[in-house]
């Protein structure tokens, strides 16, 4: 019988915040554990999982008893690898993280925000997180990762409106510098700014739009993984090898990346990633993602893309996608065009054959690349498909907002309708 030993492990410290002020200081530890055993001989498998540092041979006496549920496997595990992974402890500004250091940085960064928000009421959270992991087995598999990772998170309601949120500011990473501090500033005032700018009228009519990533790829990242893929339930079935998007499109899942904020040197499964996946090479659909039970079950090999919570089997899950071989700044695409950047999204949804509908809380609007106001709520609708292709205009580095917003934008047309 093998045995699999999986820990998750995430300490958290978070300073509250209500109108600017700090309301309350909260600190988490939690420790949560799973054991996995597989029965070679009948290719069975069990799980059993709890919270809290529970012995290991407790969960292993639970899971052997819920092999009765007859639980199919039909891969082999990882053995014979070792590997501990950390990334550089992040600091808040050269300061070693502590309790403190949250509570002064905090303090500071309210300060620097009162003028800039003084017209908002401003709550969220300012957080330090550890998170560790710990996989290994009875086949000398041993690995671990641990990184610390900081957060800012404020919404930012206008006084005396009736919405929930007007706008909002965020910032991740691993290691904030001064230059990414000053930079969150910079972003910050320009939202605050913008959001209070007068509306433009517009028609409903087909716009140039500067999308988000994360907005438009929404579908995409769930076409390319092989539960939808092979079922024939994605809209990319059977395409891989062939050109889908616009030929100068280049896309990559990163899974060590300060740029991006993400660290999984290694899957759910032992599987360590030593190169990028390429997904997209000037334009062609290169790769389809798979875990070990995906994998097996069409012929594949795994992308290493199994991942879990700690109480489940793995499954396939993405990491982060972003546009390689970026070059042109988005002031200098737009200098010359009347553009709309939308900038909070409320709702929206994408269909089985790729349209898509996004309902847009806020919208900036620029014209020859000069910011010149907000539009009233609209609703943008298309089909990503297009959007990559007879809509598309280019990927571009993010240089109006590249602290608070994404690294890249994407530059496409897509109809505008007034809500």
């Amino acid at each position: 019988m093998i045995k699999e030993y999986y820990t998750y492990q995430d300490t958290e410290t978070t300073i509250q915040v209500e109108d600017a002020k700090i309301k309350a200081i909260k600190n988490k530890n939690i420790i949560n554990k799973s054991v996995r055993v597989f029965e070679p001989e009948t290719r069975r498998l069990s799980l059993a999982s709890g919270v809290g540092d529970i012995p290991d041979s407790e969960l292993e006496e639970k899971a052997i008893d819920l092999l009765s549920l007859d639980m199919k496997y039909d891969y082999e595990l990882e053995k014979d690898t070792n590997g501990h992974f950390t990334k550089a402890d992040g600091k808040i500004l050269g300061e070693t993280p502590s309790y403190e250091t949250l509570k002064k940085f905090t303090e500071r960064a309210l300060a620097d925000l009162k003028d800039i928000s003084k017209d908002y009421v401003l709550t969220g959270e300012f957080q330090i997180s550890c998170i560790k992991v710990n996989l290994k087995n009875t086949l000398n598999l041993d690995l671990s990762r641990q990184a610390q990772y900081f957060e800012i998170g404020l919404g930012m309601k206008l006084r005396g409106s009736g919405n929930i949120m007007d706008t909002w500011t965020d910032i991740n990473a691993f290691d904030l510098t001064e230059k990414e501090y000053n930079g969150f500033l910079k972003d910050t005032e320009f939202m605050a700014k913008a959001c209070m700018a007068a509306e433009i009228p517009i028609e409903a009519q087909e716009y140039k739009i500067l999308f988000q990533p994360s907005s438009i790829l929404a579908k995409f990242y769930s076409d390319v993984v092989a539960t939808s893929y092979e079922q024939k339930t994605s809209l990319l079935a059977g395409k891989q090898g062939e050109k889908i998007f616009h030929e100068s499109i280049n896309i990559n899942e990163c899974h060590d990346s300060e740029e991006h904020h993400i660290f999984k040197p290694f899957d759910d499964e032992g599987i360590i990633r030593k190169a990028e996946n390429i997904i997209i090479e000037n334009g062609i659909l290169k790769t389809i993602l798979y875990d070990k039970k995906q994998a097996a079950k069409y012929g594949k090999k795994s992308t290493g893309n199994g991942f879990r919570n700690y109480a489940a089997h793995p499954g396939v899950f993405p990491l982060k996608f972003y546009f390689k071989d970026v070059s042109a700044k988005s002031t200098d695409i737009i200098s010359d065009d009347f553009v709309i950047f939308p900038m909070m999204s409320s709702g929206g949804s994408f269909l089985e054959n790729g349209n898509f509908s996004m309902p847009i809380h806020l919208a900036l609007v620029f014209k020859n690349g000069k910011f010149i106001g907000k539009v009233p709520k609209i609703t943008i609708t298309g089909n990503y498909l297009d959007t990559f292709n007879k809509d598309y205009i280019g990927v571009c580095k993010n240089d109006i907002m590249p602290v608070v917003m994404p690294k890249t934008l994407v530059f496409a047309r897509a109809m505008v309708n007034l809500n």
